[in-house]
Parts: structure tokens; sequence; C-alpha cells
């Protein structure tokens, strides 16, 4: 393939965020009187959106209730301790300044919700411009519904099949898929992407996706930053 643009997953992907989303969650849990959860099994709920790990949180008997009251708790407790625990994952920079150097467009597809997704950005991405940072809302459903990657592409006018997505689930290599662009895993996340489809290149170290992309991306000049 040629790439031509990039999207990024945020959660598990660019940025580890799992303590404070966990921490949050058990702080509004507390509130409720509710038992608490040990962070696996918050690796285990992450990645389909909010509303879904909250109700995964909650007591079997809460969980077909109206779970609003809970889902705006923890947005708040969330929203609050956003910044305490959580950093970009180990050389995320260097691939963030390659493809900037190299004006590869780039932009972040995420089940995290809008406004959450906005403060994340501004906290740990602010060093960098996305060409868009769509999460979840009212425009755009969840993964792996292909909207908002779809809407990326046809923002920069750009083939689907030339757009690299990279994210660690499952969910990512299937909106990947769905949107007819090439989907990359990471090892370092939250999920398993190897689930996701047959034959899924799933790599180990950001170096990987540096390679892969100067590899197949037209862009002549080779003085971009490699991780050493």
């Amino acid at each position: 393939m040629v790439v031509d643009a990039v999207i990024f997953d945020l959660d598990g992907t660019l940025v580890n965020t799992i303590e404070d989303i966990a921490n949050a969650n058990n702080k509004m849990l507390q509130e409720y009187g509710f038992p608490t959860h040990p962070l696996n099994n918050y690796i285990g709920w992450i990645g389909n959106g909010a509303r879904t790990l909250v109700e995964a949180s909650l007591p079997p008997q809460k969980r077909n209730q109206d779970v609003r009251p809970y889902l705006s708790k923890y947005d708040q407790y969330y929203r609050e301790n956003i910044n305490v625990k959580s950093k970009l994952f180990p050389q995320v920079d260097k691939i963030l300044d390659m493809l900037a150097e190299r004006n590869i467009p780039f932009a972040i597809n995420t089940n995290k919700p809008q406004r959450l997704t906005d403060v994340v950005v501004s906290s740990y991405l602010q060093k960098w411009t996305f060409s868009n940072v769509i999460g979840h809302s009212n425009h755009f459903p969840h993964k792996p519904d292909p909207k908002g990657a779809l809407h990326f592409a046809k923002q920069i006018n750009c083939d689907p099949k030339n757009v690299l997505f990279i994210g660690d689930s499952c969910v990512d290599v299937q909106t990947a898929i769905a949107a007819g662009m090439v989907p990359m895993g990471v090892s370092w996340g939250y999920g398993n992407p190897s689930l996701g489809g047959d034959n899924v290149n799933v790599i180990d170290h950001p170096q990987e996706i540096i390679d892969y992309i100067i590899k197949n991306n037209k862009y002549e000049n080779k003085s971009c930053t490699v991780i050493r």
C-alpha cells in the first residue's frame, strides 16, 4: 500500500490512560456505596466507550437501570483527574514527529466521548496538529462503525485504501476493515488486535510503525526521526 494518511486510536495506543480511568470510576462507585474493582478489570472493559465501562463496573442489579447518573459522576471525576497518572506511551512522540515532518495527515478516532477526548488531547498531545480528533458523539457512533474514519478520509480527499489505521484492540481492526483501510495493531495497549481479523499486522515497538510508513510513503526526504 501507499500510506497517505494515518488514523490512531487514543487510549492504549497513544496515551496510557487506564489508571486515571480506573481511579475515577472507582471513586464514583465508592460514592454510591458499590464495590470497586482492580485495574485489570478496567483493562478488559475499556475500548467500547464510557457507558459500556461504567455499566460493566456496576453491581448486576444496577446495570439494567438508568446509568446516566453514574456516567455523569464518572465523567466529572475523570475530567477533574485526567492528568494524574496518564502519560504518552514510550516513543509515541517520535511517530508523531515523523508524520508532522513528512506532512502526512494524521487523526484520532476513539470511542472515548468527544468532550473527554478533547481534554486528553489538549493535556498530552498539544504539541502536534491533528487533522481531526473524532470521539464518540451524536455525529459519530462508536467504532467499529467506520463513519468517523471515513469522514476523515473524505475530509482530506484520501482514498481509504491508503489510510493506515493503528490501534490496540480488535475493535480498531474491525473499524479499519469496515472502512476499507489498512489495520495495524500495537501490542503495548489494553486489547488484542489480532482478534479483529485474519493475518493482522501487530507490531511491538513504535520504530516498526516509523519503518513501515517510511517504506510505504511517497515522500522522498529520508531525514526523518528514527528511534534508536
